[in-house]
């Protein structure tokens, strides 16, 4: 933020205009000295005949630009645009008849000399103008020509431009150091090359110094005092950092400074000097932005520590009544959304509003624009065709009723809606913001990420062209990179080489935009890259990057996915530990995107190191940075179901579908709850409700046949099976749960064909093979078991059950010794699957090897820890199965029902799939139809929640 800031007020002069001519320059491919030279040529011309025409012409007089069109006819424009400009001032009355006397009676001669510019007017004029020029290429997304153009006006024009030296030198620290010889008292320069090294290099001892040298130069510089300050508060000096922006804000004062500082008192408890300094700045700022940043600033405060929504309603109000008042510029009285936005989410950190009063609130603000904006259209149509000349349709205006520059309204209005799954009703809505706003780029990129979410890939990439068209940015160019991946040009392959180039040109805009490097590195893990991604990951890390929790998020899931577990673990928890929890502070930052570090990181405690009590330990943490994320509440219920609270694990599932009523893998997990207890009605009705909102969930489908096939309903089991299949043609797991369901019933022949549909869409998963040796040895071919489970293994050489049926089978004949190999092989694939363990210590025990028995033993400890999370006992599974017994209920649970009565699901109507009742089903051409092909995928057992 202050990088760029203070780059800003480095640039040159802006009063000073470029000739005319310039404005209609279009944008050219600077390769070659000798086209800069060409330009450079072109424009001097251009320069000495408008300012031998101020000279010269009288009011009126077109007779010497005639003229001098005919002897240089290079630019029609010079002339006509000189028409338009006034004489300069300093022309007065008393010397104008001399001047022109003497420029007409001897410009061709004598005076000549006197009328040009002198060589270092030229080279002022050619710095300020190929300047310009280079930062219209920069905001065009030209960055090579830009650079080509900045790297021509120091090394040809002027070596001693200290700006040039900081637009150029953000690439590369070589440049800040050429500028800092041949500028050396230039602060910005130093300033900039220290942000490029705390945040693009990572250098904090030279940011340090670079930064110590700049303030040695101006002590008094706000913009250097509040960057050491941040850079010192990063390294744990707050001290330090306390008093540089102390002494910033005694001589030049600014939002950021104000802000940061309030910051530090909030978050070491200060709350009253935080209150005080906020008020005291307020009327030394003359901004209007920096106001508004600060209104935002005490209103936070005033909302999230003193509970005092009135109060901080005042100062939001305050601050959108202000508008821009005293900033000034183009734009007036006008100002960014951020106030409004910040009233209408006001109340929802205590809780005390949710999102349907929000999504009210900015509903109703954006109405009552839109309707202004309508009758001003309107009231505007209706003077221009009264016949009051042309005079008259200047001085109508259309106003708009808030005084606000962007669609960040809209936005989140937008934003919301989505959200909720309404993706038309968002469309529409940013449809309506960028007919107010056509010119904010954010609303572009947002409709294009809508239309892209609803399968107009044309559309969505033409709206993110547009937006980069306005003002190249971070979010903007990973969606277009992100797009090409999914949805190719061309249809048939991604441009990878584009897609690089679109995410480095993101980073080159933003080097802290943590979504960058998060989106990066998962393409080159996609790749094969493994170390370039690893290195991606570091930089943003380095980097200090906005949304630090999806780079460590990235970072952990490349580990994982080389099966780094325990390096996965430490980056999550490195992640975590900068975002801790502080139920005393509530100001303390919290960020929703802190859940997946959480999610991620408890699933390996209950999974892998079958840890419970610390996922649930981890999974709460996550819940105060996002407490409704229905993630995180379907992952703390399965902690509690782990560790036997079931009155616990109940709440949890209700509190996940609460937040998000489509979230099937609750729906599908709570009623795997009910079905295991015993409570056969209250998982119907759940499957029915999940099936309700997601019918295209299969494992919803597998979930509520299994729990028919239970209560011994094969004929319900049956149609639930083949109707999961019409609508989920690519779940294998259907195809398998149905085969078994057939094979228990005796039908080998329809078990077969259905195995047989299953493993020719997916020969990957090891369950397909299981059933079909099963099958097999149903039908007493014992000779084809054994080459279908050796075949299984080839194909899904990580299944650990076929490690061990092809043991048993081994053993039944009588090769104890492959037995062995198989379990042993098994076991070094797989070395967390217990049962693998138990067989292999069967195995043993059967032929009495008391030393392999042993060293088994030994090998099961150091993986598998003793305590009170392990598995449980024989003795603790009876005492379980009688608490099942207990538990059994005839009536339904409270919270069901309600969730029943939400859905819309009655519990004692007739079973009714996707709309047709069990007893109109023709099961006959159901099977028939299913078995006549579709696609699949695997996973045979219940899933019991994302992974």
């Amino acid at each position: 933020m202050t990088s760029s800031t203070s780059a800003e007020t480095t640039q040159p002069n802006n009063k000073r205009q470029p000739p005319p001519t310039t404005t209609t320059t279009t944008t050219t491919t600077f390769v070659s000295k000798s086209q800069i030279d060409l330009q450079i040529e072109q424009l001097e011309n251009k320069q000495n005949v408008q300012r031998y025409n101020v000279g010269k012409k009288k009011k009126g007089d077109e007779s010497s630009s005639s003229s001098y069109n005919n002897n240089n006819n290079n630019n029609k424009n010079a002339s006509s645009s000189f028409k338009t400009k006034q004489t300069s001032p300093r022309n007065n009355n008393n010397n104008n008849n001399n001047k022109r006397k003497s420029s007409s009676s001897s410009y061709n001669h004598t005076h000549k000399p006197k009328n040009k510019c002198s060589i270092t007017q030229n080279k002022k004029r050619q710095v300020r103008f190929l300047y310009t020029k280079a930062k219209l290429l920069e905001k065009q997304g030209l960055w090579r020509e830009a650079s080509n153009l900045y790297e021509y006006i120091v090394t040809t024009l002027q070596p001693y431009d200290a700006h040039t030296y900081l637009a150029w030198g953000r690439k590369a620290s070589s440049i800040f150091q050429n500028g800092t010889i041949h500028c050396p008292t230039s602060t910005h320069l130093y300033h900039g090359w220290a942000i490029h090294e705390q945040y693009t290099m990572g250098n904090t001892s030279k940011a340090r110094q670079l930064l110590q040298t700049a303030l040695d130069l101006d002590p008094h510089n706000g913009y250097v005092c509040h960057a050491y300050g941040l850079l010192e508060h990063t390294m744990g000096e707050h001290s330090k950092a306390k008093q540089l922006w102390q002494e910033g804000l005694v001589y030049q004062p600014s939002a950021a400074l104000v802000c940061s500082l309030g910051e530090m008192y909030v978050a070491s408890g200060d709350f009253h000097s935080a209150r005080e300094l906020y008020a005291t700045y307020l009327p030394k700022l003359s901004n209007g932005r920096e106001r508004t940043e600060v209104y935002l600033a005490a209103a936070s405060l005033e909302e999230r520590v003193y509970n005092d929504v009135e109060k901080a309603s005042e100062l939001l109000r305050r601050a959108c009544a202000e508008g821009g008042g005293g900033g000034g510029g183009a734009e007036g009285g006008l100002m960014d959304g951020r106030a409004y936005v910040a009233l209408a989410r006001l109340g929802t950190s205590g809780g005390l509003v949710n999102d349907r009063v929000v999504k009210k609130r900015l509903k109703e603000i954006c109405m009552r624009q839109l309707k202004h904006y309508e009758d001003n259209k309107e009231g505007l149509t209706n003077d221009n065709g009264g016949g009051g000349g042309g005079n008259e349709r200047k001085t109508t205006k259309t106003k708009i009723i808030f005084p606000v520059t962007d669609g960040r309204l809209f936005n989140a209005w937008a934003k919301m809606e989505s959200k909720s799954g309404n993706l038309s009703e968002a469309r529409q809505i940013l449809r309506q913001g960028i007919e107010l706003y056509p010119r904010d780029y954010t609303l572009l990129q947002a409709a294009g990420n809508i239309e892209e979410r609803m399968g107009n890939i044309g559309s969505a990439r033409d709206l993110y062209a547009a937006s980069l068209a306005i003002e190249p940015s971070a979010p903007t160019l990973i969606a277009y990179a992100l797009l090409e991946l999914r949805s190719p040009i061309d249809a048939k392959t991604s441009n990878i080489t584009m897609v690089r180039k679109l995410f480095e040109e993101a980073l080159m805009i933003d080097p802290k935009h943590g979504p960058a490097y998060n989106a990066f590195g998962n393409l080159e893990r996609r790749q094969g890259n493994a170390e370039y991604a690893r290195q991606i990951y570091e930089n943003g890390i380095k980097a200090n990057c906005t949304d630090a929790p999806s780079v460590y998020h990235g970072l952990a899931k490349l580990h994982l996915s080389l099966g780094e577990v325990e390096e996965a673990r430490n980056v999550l928890q490195r992640g975590l530990a900068l975002f801790p929890t502080s139920e005393s502070n509530t100001l303390s930052p919290r960020n929703e995107n802190v859940a997946f570090l959480a999610h991620t990181l408890a699933m390996i405690d209950l999974n892998v190191n079958n840890n419970a009590k610390h996922a649930k330990e981890v999974i709460q943490q996550g819940l105060w940075h996002c407490r409704n994320s229905p993630q995180l509440l379907l992952a703390m219920a399965l902690c509690e179901s782990r560790m036997g609270n079931e009155n616990g694990a109940r709440e949890m599932f209700e509190r996940s579908l609460m937040a998000d009523q489509t979230h099937a893998q609750a729906w599908q997990a709570f009623g795997v709850l009910e079905m295991r207890a015993g409570n056969f009605r209250s998982a119907k009705l759940l499957f029915e409700c999940g099936l309700k909102n997601s019918p295209t969930h299969g494992a919803l489908w597998q979930a509520y046949g299994t729990l028919e096939s239970w209560k011994g309903n094969v004929g319900t089991a049956r149609i639930l099976f083949a109707a999961g299949i019409e609508k989920c043609p690519n779940h294998v797991s259907l195809y398998q749960a149905w085969a078994c369901l057939e094979l228990r019933d005796g039908d080998v022949i329809t078990a077969k064909r259905l195995i047989g549909e299953a493993l020719t869409r997916d020969k990957r998963n090891g369950s397909g093979w299981l059933v079909a040796a099963q099958i097999e040895e149903k039908m007493d071919n014992h000779g084809l078991v054994g080459l279908i489970l050796r075949r299984g293994i080839e194909c899904a050489p990580g299944d650990a059950a076929l490690y061990i049926a092809l043991a048993e089978h081994e053993i039944s004949r009588g090769k104890i010794d492959s037995a062995r190999e198989l379990l042993e092989k098994g076991i070094e694939i797989n070395p967390l699957h217990a049962p693998l363990y138990h067989s292999l210590a069967e195995l043993e025990a059967r032929v009495f090897n008391i030393e392999g028995l042993a060293k088994l033993n030994k090998r099961a400890a150091e993986i598998f820890q003793s305590d009170a999370n392990a598995p449980p006992t024989d003795r603790a599974m009876k005492a379980w199965g009688q608490q099942m017994k207990q538990g059994r209920s005839t009536k339904m649970p409270d919270g069901i029902t309600a969730l029943a009565e939400k859905i819309g699901v009655e519990s004692d109507e007739p079973t009714t799939i996707a709309g047709v009742s069990m007893d109109d089903v023709d099961l006959d051409s159901l099977v028939n139809n299913v078995l006549c092909g579709f696609a699949g995928e695997s996973d045979m057992m219940l899933q019991e929640g994302p992974v």
